[in-house]
């Protein structure tokens, strides 16, 4: 079965994300082959395929080093799919430890979205590792998250974000 059969698929089971990921590592089938299908048209398939980019970042996540400026322009073009979007805002976090400069686009995209209660809690939470991973780049800039993270009334929020906005601030008085 061809890639795009494959991801067709639904519901799609995680054998065959696998598969596909291992068809990548192995050089059967092209990173680039399964890009193109990101970009398509099929809002379904479009998202089966950035799931197996998700499986292949955390097996071999320099494969996507090219494709990381793209990653982020995808993620600030959000087209109103949460969880495409958690997807690459995990892509992303990934890649972090393979780029040294900070991503400004990124960074703001993440601090913008933190406080923004309409979006999934999952989204909002990859939005905080993120800047965090960041902002730790740029001491400075670590002020400025904790700002934000103090706009959050914890007592409203759920249980995911009370967690890694605990995490962050103990680094944060780590950090100091």
């Amino acid at each position: 079965m061809d890639i795009i059969s494959t991801l067709s698929v639904k519901p799609l089971h995680k054998s065959s994300v696998d598969a596909i990921v291992g068809d990548i590592l192995t050089g059967v089938t092209d990173i680039s082959t399964l890009w193109e299908i990101t970009c398509g048209d099929d809002p379904r398939l479009a998202w089966h395929a950035v799931w197996v980019m998700e499986v292949l970042c955390k097996k071999d996540r320099k494969r996507l080093l090219p494709y990381r400026r793209e990653i982020v322009e995808k993620i600030l073009a959000n087209r109103g799919e949460e969880g495409e979007l958690r997807l690459w805002l995990n892509i992303s976090l990934m890649l972090l430890p393979e780029v040294k400069e900070i991503d400004v686009d990124l960074l703001n995209f993440s601090l913008d979205n933190i406080c923004n209660m309409r979006l999934a809690v999952a989204v909002r939470a990859v939005c905080i590792k993120i800047a965090y991973q960041l902002c730790k780049r740029e001491p400075d800039l670590l002020k400025e998250l904790q700002a934000v993270l103090s706009m959050l009334d914890l007592k409203e929020e759920q249980a995911a974000i009370k967690c890694v906005v605990k995490k962050v601030m103990g680094g944060l008085m780590i950090d100091d």
